[in-house]
């Protein structure tokens, strides 16, 4: 009678989460107090085998903690039913109800629960019970996660590689691939340095060591998550072109699997673990074990990790990412990408799901999508400010306010600093700079007072975004006409030397070739009589042209182009001075970048000019009016270039937008 309460209870789980009703919610919990009232009364009036007495208590304080927050009455059903267990040998119970006890303490006191949890692994490494050792071991790891701190990542670490060394020396092929490969992940949100990047592609080297092994391929999880750990070190060193050999590997993998009955629909993998280690145990296996039985007799390790359909839409997530840089250039392909996966999302969110899951469980999932798709719709804003897209950026930024809205206090904080610079771009991009300085000055995106003490212990997203509003603040102030502007203008000798150790110390290629970029605009022909003034801009522009080439950032390069073409061939007659005028527009075309095919349009006409080739000339200065009446209205007053040449207000204002698109 109890399962089948909690059976229609989950059953409108999915559909709670959807709507909100206050009666379906009333529904749903007026289950799950008559099925545990029925446990409870069965545990303290039956006399019960001591068999079905130790199951019923794993059950009623399972559903303790999944549906209620009464800690301590599940900690005391554990404990009584782990006695029992222990009195009468029932092996697997007593490690079910271990493990079930650590996550019940981990919720009141982590620093408990590890204690525990260490005890716990001592003692089933004592009885060389492998496959328990395998479940405790990657539970401390998936708890020590939890915790923002590199004492426990670092703890982490060393259980993974525990069970990596244990597994391969029992032949457990895919339980070592997927330790190293959790370990690969745990590296790389650590830090996107160069040394944890290389630490998560050894990790990742010893699972693909094993990812042919008939037990590892049976897993198609583990093969797309090797995939997105392999792709994602490749975005994180800002290698474009292994990047997209990586996605195409990403996609083929999945399309394989696409029919592939391993995958289930709550998310659940099965590492299948040897028949040796298997035989190490002689329990009575539960049905709430995390160690099952498999249908051919063996035993799986079980993991919790994304359903099918949430892999395939981090997949287009990831492929949108990897073809950012060249939207423009290839159709669109990363918007496409994006849109494909948002629109999956939303049709998963709109369906009832199947699934008999506690409400918890039903809610997170539709939360973590729902983060998911915010992080798509921002990839898309990015594209879209990329190709100079305004009206489209705006609406899609006021979309995803209205989707964010709903995650009310959930809203992980990586989503509100995004959506915050996002806005800086857009005012920016429009001409609106002053609202634009407003938000990159504001103390969120500001850099923190003390650089030593606390840049070093932000997240790398904040760390990055502050450093590109400082750059983006540095463009706007240096190109701005506006007096009140202009005032601050004293502050930027001190804004770029604090920049320089952070900027080319960052292992992003595209920070380092904006800070190159602003370095440049600092310097001009007249900084000294020998002439030094010109030969520091020159290698300022040459180290940022490198670096936007290594990680192919068209508008970064595009940009550089230009203000190269202006600073040194501006009003000169020579072959030189047409060809690099011609390479800047055809550069800008690439991108699809309407300022920038307006400015380098205009000096390449008044380079043709020059050059005696008036008609011509008059057909691309025509072309260059054309785009510049494109331009939001905003930010044809900031350049000016439908009115004259304007190029240098151009190059200041459209560096800041190209660089933070």
């Amino acid at each position: 009678m109890a399962e089948d309460c909690f059976a229609a209870a989950r059953g409108e789980g999915a559909m709670v989460d959807l709507v909100w009703r206050e009666m379906e919610q009333i529904s749903y919990y007026k289950h799950i107090a008559i099925g545990l009232s029925n446990l409870e009364a069965v545990l303290k009036h039956w006399r019960l085998q001591p068999h079905v007495e130790a199951l019923i208590r794993l059950r009623y304080a399972s559903v303790l903690h999944e549906e209620t927050e009464n800690y301590m009455e599940a900690e005391e059903t554990l404990t009584k039913g782990i006695a029992i267990s222990e009195r009468h040998r029932f092996i697997d119970l007593k490690y079910s109800m271990q493990h079930l006890l650590a996550r019940v303490m981990y919720s009141t006191s982590p620093k408990a629960c590890f204690k525990f949890l260490d005890g716990v692994i001592r003692d089933v490494e004592a009885y060389q019970h492998v496959a328990w050792i395998y479940a405790f071991r990657f539970l401390r790891v998936a708890l020590s996660l939890q915790i923002s701190s590199r004492q426990e990542t670092l703890v982490a670490i060393s259980h993974l590689k525990i069970i990596a060394t244990l597994a391969s020396s029992r032949g457990d092929n895919a339980v070592s691939a997927t330790a190293s490969t959790i370990a690969a992940l745990t590296h790389l949100r650590e830090s996107n340095s160069a040394e944890s990047i290389e630490q998560s592609q050894r990790a990742l080297a010893a699972a693909r060591s094993s990812q042919l092994d008939p037990a590892a391929l049976a897993v198609p999880q583990l093969a797309a998550m090797m995939h997105f750990v392999d792709l994602c070190c490749s975005l994180q060193q800002s290698d474009p072109d292994h990047a997209v050999l990586k996605m195409q590997a990403m996609q083929a993998t999945l399309d394989q699997a696409t029919n592939d009955s391993n995958w289930t629909e709550d998310g659940i993998c099965a590492i299948p673990i040897s028949h040796n280690t298997s035989m190490d145990m002689r329990g009575n296996w539960s049905a709430q074990s995390v160690i099952r039985t498999a249908p051919d007799g063996s035993l799986s390790f079980l993991m919790h990790w994304l359903p099918r359909e949430d892999i395939y839409a981090l997949g287009y997530l990831l492929s949108g990412a990897v073809k950012g840089n060249r939207n423009a250039m290839d159709g669109q392909k990363s918007e496409q990408y994006l849109k494909e996966g948002i629109r999956m999302l939303d049709g998963v969110l709109k369906r009832k799901s199947m699934l008999l899951e506690p409400l918890s469980s039903s809610a997170a999932r539709a939360l973590w999508r729902r983060s998911l798709s915010c992080q798509m719709q921002l990839h898309l804003i990015f594209a879209l400010c990329a190709r100079t897209a305004w009206t489209a950026a705006k609406e899609q930024l006021a979309e995803l306010k209205i989707t964010v809205s709903g995650l009310a206090d959930e809203l992980p904080e990586s989503l509100i600093i995004l959506m915050h610079y996002l806005e800086g771009v857009i005012y920016q991009g429009t001409g609106d700079v002053t609202s634009a300085l407003t938000v990159f000055q504001h103390p969120e995106m500001a850099l923190p007072p003390s650089l030593t003490a606390s840049l070093p212990s932000t997240s790398p997203l904040r760390r990055d975004l502050s450093l590109l509003s400082a750059l983006n603040t540095f463009f706007i102030i240096r190109s701005s006409s506006s007096t009140s502007i202009l005032s601050q203008a004293p502050h930027l000798p001190t804004l770029l030397s604090t920049l320089e150790p952070l900027c080319l110390s960052n292992p992003d290629k595209n920070i380092q070739s904006a800070y190159y970029l602003a370095r440049a605009t600092t310097h001009s022909r007249n900084d000294d009589p020998a002439g030094g003034g010109v030969v520091k801009m020159k290698q300022y522009l040459q180290a940022a042209l490198q670096a936007a080439k290594q990680c192919a950032n068209n508008q970064l390069m595009c940009v550089t182009l230009n203000f190269m073409s202006w600073r040194f061939f501006r009003g000169v007659v020579a072959e030189q001075a047409e060809k690099s005028a011609r390479a800047s527009q055809n550069l800008a075309k690439k991108g699809r970048d309407t300022l920038w095919m307006s400015v380098a349009d205009g000096m390449l006409s008044e380079t043709l000019e020059m050059q005696g080739k008036g008609a011509e000339a008059v057909a691309v200065r025509r072309e260059a009016v054309e785009l510049a009446g494109r331009l939001p209205v905003g930010m044809q007053r900031e350049v000016g270039v439908g009115m004259g040449a304007g190029v240098g207000t151009g190059v200041g204002v459209g560096v800041g937008t190209g660089m933070a698109a």
